[in-house]
């Protein structure tokens, strides 16, 4: 699994913990409390919850 971190609204972060405009993540691709639990009690909803607000971001940032 992954190591992307992310911020409560799927932003991935850079090293300085910096949100990467324009890069959202979610599931597997991303690290620490997210990325350590595979299909899990509270994984399922991790996976529709922030692909959901993932793919929303995205979208937005897209129509900008």
């Amino acid at each position: 699994m992954g190591g992307v971190t992310i911020d409560t609204t799927t932003a991935v972060l850079d090293s300085q913990q910096q949100v990467i405009n324009g890069a959202w993540a979610c599931g597997e691709v991303v690290g620490g409390i997210h990325g350590a639990n595979r299909i899990g009690g509270n994984a399922v909803a991790d996976i529709i919850i922030f692909g959901i607000l993932a793919g929303g971001n995205a979208a937005a940032y897209a129509k900008r």
